[in-house]
């Protein structure tokens, strides 16, 4: 395998960089590789120097925003926890209803009764 001239890898990481910015993506030092065909190793061991001097300082800083802080991320999730509780809660006393209308009816049907349809109960409150 020929070893590519330093002002070839150059190049390639030109046109990389090019790529990367028209696509909007943040360039790679395998993009580069790839686009010269050497392996990571090769290309490593040969041209370290030009990753550190030519590539790196050339690839743009992306562009973050703050994330909040990490005292209020811990807030917000704790407060949606509480609403799903919340949900939950609620949900496992219709559920409770549910189970317990169905018992009865199961209970007069194994008697041998009939099945009276009981009026709901009103739903207890959430603790």
């Amino acid at each position: 395998m020929k070893r590519a001239l330093p002002d070839t890898v150059k190049a390639a990481v030109d046109t990389v960089l090019a790529e990367a910015a028209a696509r909007g993506r943040r360039p790679t030092v395998t993009a580069v590789e790839r686009f010269l065909d050497i392996p990571h190793a090769t290309f490593h061991r040969h041209y370290a120097d030009l990753i550190d001097t030519h590539f790196r300082p050339r690839i743009p800083q992306s562009a973050t925003t703050p994330s909040p802080a990490p005292n209020a991320r811990a807030e917000a999730n704790l407060s949606r926890l509480r609403r799903e509780n919340t949900d939950l809660r609620r949900t496992l006393a219709l559920y409770e209803e549910a189970i317990r209308q169905l018992a009865l009816e199961n209970n007069a049907l194994r008697g041998g009764g009939t099945v009276v349809p009981l009026s709901t109960r009103a739903m207890p409150s959430p603790p």
